[in-house]
């Protein structure tokens, strides 16, 4: 179990929330994507990080511990991948660490799930995650993003999350911050 700790102002609202959100991890169907995320949370990484992209009616993502943007992260030791390429040997600098997909495990993008974010290239999830809304089933990233867990409690904070004001360049910005305030894993 993951609970996170996250704070938002919700839309039409100016007063900051703090919620929880409980989450079951399934290391069996991932145990590559639970084994990084809990080491990452124990380490504290995800600890006050931003959900630096918010889409109404599809997700929330964050994770991105080293630069808060979307453009940073890593797993959390190696995993065999260095930038989504399979090698023997580990890479030399940690920040290249990634994932191999898991994507086919039998999992769905259905409400309420937690999946990898990467890029469109194979194997290159790394910290960031994101999480699925009450109102969204994005089943095209079906086999291509790798769900590891669900969330038991708290779903419908992250419909309100999803449903905050947001900006900037690509539209997807939290004008007011979201924040992961903390991972503590049971």
């Amino acid at each position: 179990m993951a609970q996170l700790t996250i704070s938002f102002v919700p839309q039409g609202t100016s007063t900051q929330e703090t919620v929880v959100v409980m989450l079951s991890l399934d290391r069996d169907a991932a145990p590559n994507h639970v084994d990084n995320f809990v080491k990452l949370a124990q380490r504290g990484d995800y600890d006050n990080t931003p959900f630096h992209r918010v889409i109404d009616d599809f997700m929330i993502q964050g994770g991105d511990f080293t630069n808060g943007d979307g453009t940073g992260g890593h797993a959390a030791e190696f995993y065999g991948y260095c930038d989504g390429t399979e090698t023997a040997v580990e890479c030399s600098n940690p920040t290249s660490f990634t994932l191999p997909d898991e994507a086919d495990n039998g999992l769905l993008h259905q409400p309420c799930t937690i999946s990898m974010a990467k890029t469109s290239q194979p194997n290159t999830g790394g910290s960031q995650f994101f999480l699925i809304p009450q109102d969204s089933t994005p089943d095209w990233l079906d086999g291509q993003h790798t769900v590891f867990g669900q969330i038991t409690s708290g779903c419908s904070f992250i419909t309100s999350i999803s449903e905050v004001e947001t900006g900037g360049q690509q539209g997807s910005t939290p004008v007011n911050p979201v924040t992961l305030v903390s991972v503590v894993i049971s």
